[in-house]
């Protein structure tokens, strides 16, 4: 553990996942498989055996990158790999929004390129790409700057999971499972019959830490993924009582909020806690949970914490983090202990 001014804080943030939640084996691998699946099921590219991405290559575009959504990171993947593709003309869109109707269109599309998996491994350097994002100012925002717009019709990320968005659909039925992907969404899974990968989170903090810091002071969480999934995930580890506020991807859509680098789901976490803080801090593990922090502090006091757990280029995200802002970096969540309670 590193840090160098003494923190005084009376509540504390967290960002639910990667800080709390290991998501190495579910979110991650959901990012992996996702990518390969919409290469190779919905645009029709030729398969492969092996995996396309690494669990290094998720990692390293999402703290490169300074991604905050794995959301966004799928399709920020995606758009580097088509955009590797020959121009693909846009045929007519079909009328009907529904996903069998929208998979014929991509397949369509992409019927007709002579192009597998194993040609776009053999070409791609995520790590290249990484710092391009982060130097257009990171995030998928990072990536359309970063990239040529080429194919940007062959992306078909946007609207209702269970209609239009295809990349969400195939991303919440290898999360979920067949079985709770229908009982959330009301539908059965048309790309996955298995369980999901939420099955495979653990914690990254130890389980005595949360009851002692809440003890000591009123803690929020903030996860930039739909309300039931943190519920669900909070609950499955017997978190949920430790959280006087948890701000959700539902809360940032109903306000017209943006997840972070904005500052406001961590104002409204704050705002949320009995009693009001007059100091907080925000924990987080890319440097757009920092510049979310610096932004905030403009409007309450607000001290950004950056956490190396996971990382595997420590020195290169501390550097990041120091860049952005951060006014004390841990080695691990488990830190705050010694940090806050002494």
């Amino acid at each position: 553990m590193s840090y160098r001014p003494r923190l005084t804080i009376d509540a504390l943030i967290f960002n639910g996942y990667d800080v709390l939640i290991d998501t190495r084996y579910s979110y991650r691998e959901v990012v992996r498989k996702t990518v390969q699946i919409y290469l190779e099921r919905a645009l029709g590219l030729a398969p492969s055996k092996e995996s396309l991405l690494s669990a290094d290559d998720v990692l390293c575009l999402q703290r490169a990158g300074n991604f905050t959504g794995y959301w966004d990171l799928t399709q920020a993947f995606i758009l580097y790999f088509i955009e590797m593709l020959p121009p693909v003309p846009a045929p007519t869109f079909p009328s009907k929004f529904h996903v069998p109707a929208l998979i014929a269109y991509l397949q369509l599309s992409g019927g007709n390129l002579r192009a597998g998996i194993d040609q776009l491994r053999a070409q791609c350097n995520v790590a290249e790409f990484a710092q391009k994002v982060a130097a257009a100012g990171g995030g998928l925002d990072g990536a359309h700057r970063a990239l040529p717009a080429e194919n940007r019709h062959l992306l078909v990320a946007d609207g209702d999971i269970t209609k239009t968005n295809i990349v969400g659909r195939i991303f919440q039925e290898l999360y979920l499972g067949a079985d709770l992907f229908e009982r959330v969404y009301g539908e059965p899974a048309v790309i996955v019959q298995s369980s999901g990968h939420s099955e495979h989170e653990s914690l990254v903090i130890a389980p005595d830490i949360l009851p002692q810091l809440a003890a000591k002071m009123p803690l929020g969480v903030v996860a930039n993924r739909p309300r039931n999934e943190v519920e669900r995930t909070l609950n499955r580890h017997n978190l949920t009582q430790y959280f006087q506020s948890v701000i959700t991807w539902d809360e940032m859509v109903q306000a017209g909020a943006r997840p972070a680098p904005e500052p406001w789901s961590l104002l409204e976490a704050a705002r949320l806690l009995t009693p009001t803080p007059a100091r907080s801090a925000y924990v987080g593990v890319v440097p757009a949970d920092m510049q979310a922090a610096q932004a905030a502090n403009r409007s309450v006091p607000f001290t950004g914490i950056g956490c190396l757990h996971g990382a595997p280029d420590k020195e290169s995200l501390r550097a990041a983090l120091e860049q952005h802002k951060a006014t004390i970096i841990l080695g691990h969540p488990n830190h705050l202990k010694e940090l806050i309670l002494g």
